[in-house]
């Protein structure tokens, strides 16, 4: 029910889009335009394990925003990698093996100006959902995560939102599919999440999410629900930022808590980004007692031009899951963008 109105709206606003489109006159096509190909060669080291693996990506990054006489029609992203994995263990759920090779569409969506002012917009397509800390920083093809691939098992989804800023803030809510990365001919699962930004400065906001999906079981045919309440905020103070996200909910009967927090530096010109997080995820069933993992990352990031960034990160597990053992991963990258 919930695919079959996701269709509809997107229909309707198809339609929308083209009479839109159809009722200005057109720029040239390379204008507010910005197109990068992206190169990137990503090495891990797993002590416990004494594995190496590494990840390769060649892929386009477009970012076109199309005018009118009246103004701003809409911003198109469009984000498509080809990533190859060798001998990556355990591998991401959306590939099938430890040597996967996989086109992978990050984000690629169309966000349509209904108001001025950014009032209003509909976006539509393939995105990242809107709740934490992830919706205002790009973490895409970088170390630096936040919570949302631990505790909501993924960050992107197929889907239609309504968005927009106010003097106060900004605001975006998502009806999605529930598919994930890729898109699927499954149409019983869904997932509505949203976010509301009350911005305090220029650099300091806290942010209120809600997230509420019917979802397929991992390796399974089975389906369970999964619904989860978030705040997020962040602040600087001199070279520092300080950012922190908690979220609470439940999958089924389980009941889970998540928390982040990050303390991280940058030299005057933003060139050398350095950050420390401490991560935990706890989960709970009736009857038992708590079970928790606890995360530490320490990263590094250096930008030396627009063409180049050089990354490199420590993840140690301080605590783990019943029945699993604690491990360390050293991670490096190079990038290119031209």
């Amino acid at each position: 029910m919930i695919n079959k109105l996701l269709c509809s709206l997107v229909f309707v606003l198809l339609s929308f889009q083209a009479f839109a489109f159809d009722s200005v006159s057109w720029q040239k096509l390379n204008e507010n335009l910005r197109l990068s190909l992206d190169l990137s060669v990503r090495g891990q080291y797993h002590f416990r394990t004494n594995q190496l693996s590494n990840i390769n990506t060649i892929g386009i990054d477009m970012h076109k925003v199309f005018s009118g006489e009246n103004g701003d029609i809409g911003t198109l992203i469009f984000q498509g990698y080809l990533t190859k994995l060798v001998n990556v263990k355990p591998f991401p759920a959306i590939y099938n093996r430890k040597d996967d090779l996989k086109f992978v569409c990050r984000i690629c969506n169309f966000n349509l100006n209904i108001l001025d002012k950014n009032l209003l917009n509909v976006r539509i397509g393939h995105y990242e959902l809107p709740f934490g800390l992830e919706y205002n920083i790009d973490t895409n093809g970088t170390f630096r995560q936040f919570s949302n691939g631990r505790t909501l098992g993924g960050k992107l989804d197929w889907g239609v939102t309504a968005n927009g800023k106010t003097t106060w803030g900004g605001y975006e809510i998502s009806l999605s599919r529930g598919s994930g990365v890729d898109w699927t001919d499954n149409y019983s699962t869904y997932i509505v999440s949203g976010r509301v930004e009350r911005s305090l400065s220029y650099d300091s906001f806290i942010g209120l999410s809600f997230y509420q999906g019917h979802l397929r079981a991992a390796k399974s045919d089975g389906y369970f629900d999964r619904t989860r309440i978030g705040l997020d905020a962040s602040t600087p103070l001199g070279p520092f930022t300080f950012l922190t996200e908690f979220s609470v909910g439940k999958d089924d009967g389980k009941e889970i808590i998540s928390a982040l927090f990050e303390i991280d530096v940058h030299n005057p010109n933003e060139k050398l980004l350095a950050y420390f997080q401490l991560a935990t995820l706890s989960h709970h069933l009736d009857h038992q007692d708590w079970d928790s993992m606890i995360q530490s990352f320490l990263g590094l990031k250096f930008t030396p031009d627009n063409h180049w960034t050089i990354s490199a990160q420590w993840r140690q597990d301080l605590d783990v899951f019943d029945n699993s053992q604690r491990g360390s991963v050293m991670e490096a990258q190079l990038r290119y963008r031209f």
